[in-house]
């Protein structure tokens, strides 16, 4: 059984001259070459490109890539799995050989060029949820329409993820290039899980929490979505294969420095100040404050359940359509920022991206007031993005700025709450037989 998440696309006739053919791999290039100017353009050195992921990459192709958990910035270890490294040794291994590693900036550039390649297909997953969404009438009008009107309405729907400003901070301004890796990873777990391949969908899943680790508050809703639909066996399927395939990632690194691993994955977070970007700030020097500095991954990670639970209590009509699956995502995403103890520009991003596909998957018009949401978010980062190189800010300004962080994260929830189940023609997203 194939889920109407993604229907098999309808078939056309050919359409098109040789350069129309050639328009999304030159276009794709561009974006490319663009990413890496983008680098060129702007002082990005000292980003945690430079701090983390690079001279972690270079601790493993220089022999030992066992050890990457020994990296130390401060108090601050490389706090995500070990997934991104493997396509970075890659390009730190051609880069070495070149002999330009002492080049800062050129590195930068080539490396988030290179990088650009998990955007495209971030957005490509992207367009695929919105398209399946949408249902027959973006169906029928792929299969009614011509080839340029259908490339078009491709390239304007990637456009919404690859120009926004929540993936130019992220991979730019801060040089966190496993996160377009991590988005695709759940994406196209969510798209598998969707044709019933559950295992397949744990295992995308698995990997993308081990390439950034906060991803898994993207199981939340996915789990308590299929629980509350009664798809017992789903529901473990989906979470043994998730755990199991992080558990075989990370395994060799925990035998070789099990320290390292615990100290960069899990406790060095309770070591680490209130700094900013929540309404956390307000709090310092008060009984919240110790409870906030070890325990805010409970804390966003209980409200991504709370609120998942409630949403899915609250609208039990519809199914898991499309919106109502990302719209849940989203919810769940945007509970770190809103309640960690500092929130970083970059956070935004995985709520931006799910809440973009909940605005635009609906069989509906794209202009309405749910555009609010992703807009929101992207307004969100950029201010974020503004205040960061400040931070620390003085107590009372940071207190006023963390908590309008926080309650701008928080409507952003309250607009998403709504998660419009699908209308009664819709089926189910997730399938009952979306059992191994």
């Amino acid at each position: 059984m194939v889920s109407p998440l993604h229907p098999p696309r309808p078939r056309s006739p050919a359409t098109g001259g040789p350069l129309r053919r050639a328009a999304i791999p030159l276009l794709a290039i561009a974006f490319m070459v663009a990413s890496a100017v983008a680098v060129l353009l702007f002082d990005t050195s000292k980003t945690d490109l430079d701090v983390f992921f690079w001279p972690s990459a270079e601790i493993a192709v220089h022999g030992h890539p066992l050890l990457v958990y020994t990296l130390r910035a401060g108090p601050y270890p490389n706090a995500n799995g070990p997934v991104s490294l493997l396509p970075l040794g890659v390009v730190v291994a051609v880069i070495n050989a070149l002999g330009w590693q002492d080049g800062m900036r050129l590195r930068d550039a080539l490396t988030v060029g290179v990088f650009a390649v998990f955007s495209l297909l971030m957005a490509r997953e992207a367009v695929l949820a919105i398209e399946a969404g949408r249902g027959r009438r973006a169906r029928g009008a792929a299969a009614s329409g011509d080839g340029h009107g259908r490339l078009t309405r491709r390239l304007l729907i990637a456009a919404v993820f690859l120009l926004a400003p929540p993936l130019w901070v992220a991979l730019v301004g801060f040089g966190h290039i496993e996160e377009p890796l991590e988005l695709w990873l759940i994406l196209l777990g969510v798209r598998l899980l969707g044709h019933g391949r559950t295992v397949w969908a744990g295992i995308c899943l698995g990997l993308a929490v081990m390439t950034k680790s906060v991803s898994a508050v993207c199981l939340i809703p996915l789990l308590a979505a299929l629980l509350f639909d009664r798809r017992l066996r789903s529901a473990a399927a989906l979470a043994g294969a998730a755990v199991l395939t992080a558990a075989v990632v990370i395994a060799p690194f925990l035998l070789a420095n099990r320290s390292g691993v615990v100290y960069s994955l899990v406790t060095y977070r309770g070591e680490l100040p209130v700094v900013g970007g929540s309404l956390w700030v307000a709090f310092l020097g008060s009984g919240w404050d110790a409870f906030v500095r070890h325990s805010d991954a409970v804390l966003f990670a209980g409200a991504a359940l709370v609120l998942s639970v409630a949403a899915l209590a609250w609208r039990p009509r519809g199914g898991l359509s499309t919106p109502r699956v990302y719209g849940l995502l989203a919810v769940a995403a945007a509970c770190v920022p809103m309640l960690a103890k500092t929130s970083w520009p970059y956070y935004l991003l995985d709520p931006y991206v799910f809440a973009a596909i909940w605005w635009m998957g609906r069989p509906a018009r794209v202009l309405d007031w749910r555009l609010a949401v992703p807009l929101l978010l992207a307004g969100g980062d950029i201010v974020l993005a503004a205040v960061e190189p400040t931070l620390p800010l003085p107590i009372g300004t940071g207190a006023v700025v963390g908590i309008a962080a926080s309650t701008g994260m928080a409507l952003a929830v309250a607009l998403l709450f709504g998660l419009p189940g699908a209308a009664p023609r819709d089926a189910a997203a997730i399938p009952d037989s979306a059992v191994p």
